[in-house]
């Protein structure tokens, strides 16, 4: 029986962030073949089980974000990847992580309401806010983000769409940190956890 340790890398590094929120990033946080299988299972752009963010709401341009791409049904998930997501929706991964911030009591949100796959085509744009706290469907509190990153072949310069944490009058990025491949960013959240990504080039 495969088990969350199975996937995770034992061989990662952490970086700490205090400034300006409580944040984690960890390197090689899956191990090679699990990293494998999502790479050669990862469905294309034009693939009908996308999602595409809504241009307009109630009849004016959606400014927070342009040109972002999800699925967030499980079933629709191309199935070696939703066996490993299932996972990161267990009261293990909650411990693990739990485990890495010193959060305790994390609970697991399994209505996937804020999870699933995600890809931003060039020149999208997801613009500086502070995340929605209280699940619609659960009433649960969100208190850490997880984003693992999965781009290969990666490159700052050409590809831009490093994800900002701003202080907290949003009036400064404060960090940029690159979605390099198999990089989990954790970030805790509060009413002033501003973050975004406002430049995608391709």
């Amino acid at each position: 029986m495969i088990t969350l340790n199975d996937h995770l890398n034992k061989d990662f590094t952490i970086n700490v962030i205090k400034e300006p929120f409580d944040a984690w990033i960890i390197d090689n946080f899956l191990t090679e073949e699990s990293l494998d299988v999502i790479h050669q299972n990862w469905p294309s752009n034009d693939h009908p089980s996308w999602n595409a963010t809504r241009s307009t709401i109630n009849g004016k341009k959606n400014i927070l974000e342009q040109g972002m791409l999800s699925i967030s049904n499980p079933y629709d998930i191309p199935s070696p990847i939703e066996n490993i997501i299932m996972l990161f929706h267990s009261n293990g991964f909650a411990s693990h992580i739990s485990g890495i911030t010193n959060v305790r009591n994390l609970v697991v949100e399994k209505t996937m309401n804020w999870s699933g796959l995600r890809v931003m085509l060039p020149n999208s744009k997801q613009l500086i806010h502070s995340d929605a706290r209280i699940n619609p469907v659960t009433g649960l509190r969100k208190e850490i983000t997880c984003l693992l990153y999965l781009n290969k072949e990666y490159k700052k310069e050409s590809h831009g769409g490093c994800l900002e944490l701003w202080n907290d009058s949003m009036q400064n990025c404060v960090r940029e940190i690159e979605p390099i491949d198999n990089r989990l960013v954790l970030f805790r959240n509060n009413d002033k956890s501003y973050h975004g990504v406002p430049a995608v080039k391709k």
